[in-house]
């Protein structure tokens, strides 16, 4: 007896001791991520200054031991694919948007149900595309209700669209080639390299020039410095395209747009909180941005 006594005893002190274990690791994590998160409020409060430029030494701040800190980086929206912009052009540009999924290694006929499904999801027609869906065809999917008819509200609905299934599959980080926060053509002065070979048709050594060029001599987007053409016309002579990549672009693109996109990363003892903001810029495109806050995810 005493010796099942002992050996009871023993087994409740090691869960026991376990459990606590676990609480305080939980405890010490949850610390951890709010100093984190906290490192990375810090970050979006620097960088929200329009003063602060990319590059600017202030975007990145860390303790001696490198524990413990922020680190920020400021890109720009209007240099992504709006695809509201252009599912409702006149005629609309979905010859396009099929050369990017084709680019992404999509077959004619998945690039053009994809293609198709988008137009139809925000267009207010009853009637089908050739490669499309309706309500029908949602009905039958057991989605009822849809399509909305209007414009999509953020690149994560395209994911409820019949038919762009193979696009996410093919790339699994489409979302970030889309933005539904700049409504207007592409500001080729800020195209991920991504877009301009996918979807402008440039080869990627093409690319790779434009991008050094349009960044000025110091090699950092958004300074002073930029390339900054007063007309698309002038951007695309200084880029050295063919007919073909000239044409694509001129339908597609143009110079101006600012909507601020800022990513701080906060860390502590190896612990990551991530805080992006969306801040528009007042222009054209974005009338009703003035410079307020659009957008605040966290991860």
């Amino acid at each position: 007896m005493v010796l099942w006594t002992i050996a009871l005893l023993t087994s409740i002190s090691l869960l026991l001791a376990g459990v606590i274990h676990g609480w305080i690791l939980e405890e010490t994590h949850s610390g951890k991520l709010f100093r984190a998160r906290q490192q990375a409020l810090s970050g979006i409060a620097v960088a929200m200054n329009p003063a602060v430029t990319p590059g600017d030494p202030l975007l990145r701040f860390g303790s001696q031991d490198g524990e413990e800190g922020y680190s920020v980086e400021i890109k720009d929206e209007s240099g992504l694919i709006n695809p509201n912009y252009f599912l409702s052009q006149v005629p609309d540009r979905r010859d396009q948007l099929k050369r990017l999924f084709a680019a992404w290694g999509l077959d004619i006929n998945q690039s053009d149900a994809a293609a198709d499904g988008l137009y139809d999801w925000q267009s207010p027609s009853p009637f089908r595309s050739l490669h499309g869906a309706k309500k029908p065809e949602y009905d039958a999917a057991g989605e009822s209700g849809m399509p909305p008819g209007i414009p999509f509200a953020s690149p994560e609905e395209m994911e409820l669209v019949i038919g762009f299934a193979p696009v996410m599959k093919a790339k699994l980080d489409y979302r970030t080639f889309f933005t539904t926060y700049y409504n207007g053509p592409i500001n080729i002065l800020r195209t991920p390299k991504g877009i301009l070979t996918g979807l402008l048709g440039l080869t990627p050594s093409q690319a790779d020039v434009w991008i050094t060029l349009r960044a000025g001599k110091d090699r950092i987007e958004g300074t002073e410095d930029d390339l900054k053409p007063a007309e698309l016309s002038d951007a695309v002579t200084l880029m050295g395209v063919n007919g073909a990549q000239r044409a694509s672009i001129l339908t597609a693109c143009g110079v101006t747009g600012n909507v601020r996109r800022i990513e701080s990363t906060g860390y502590c003892f190896g612990v990551k909180r991530r805080i992006t903001v969306i801040c528009g810029g007042a222009s054209t495109e974005n009338p009703q941005a003035g410079g307020a806050m659009l957008g605040w995810t966290e991860q």
